[in-house]
């Protein structure tokens, strides 16, 4: 691993704290995890943009959504 070095206002250094504090996990772990889920949530958000930009998707409403995963009684 690569050691990184990050500075945090003092709201953010006592909401890590809380955080790592409540999770009984020490502040690195939770600093990875939520660079690992950004960074997750950032590659879902791209490939949703790509999907929005092409032309030949079939976009379906939320109804249509919801009947098709079976959430409708």
């Amino acid at each position: 691993m690569v050691p990184l070095s990050v500075r945090l206002d003092a709201e953010t250094e006592k909401k890590l704290e809380e955080v790592a504090f409540n999770l009984d996990r020490s502040k690195d772990w939770v600093i990875k995890e939520a660079i690992r889920h950004y960074a997750e949530e950032l590659a879902d958000y791209e490939i949703a943009l790509q999907r929005l930009a092409d032309p030949d998707a079939k976009l379906i409403d939320h109804e249509e959504a919801k009947r098709a995963l079976g959430l409708v009684d």
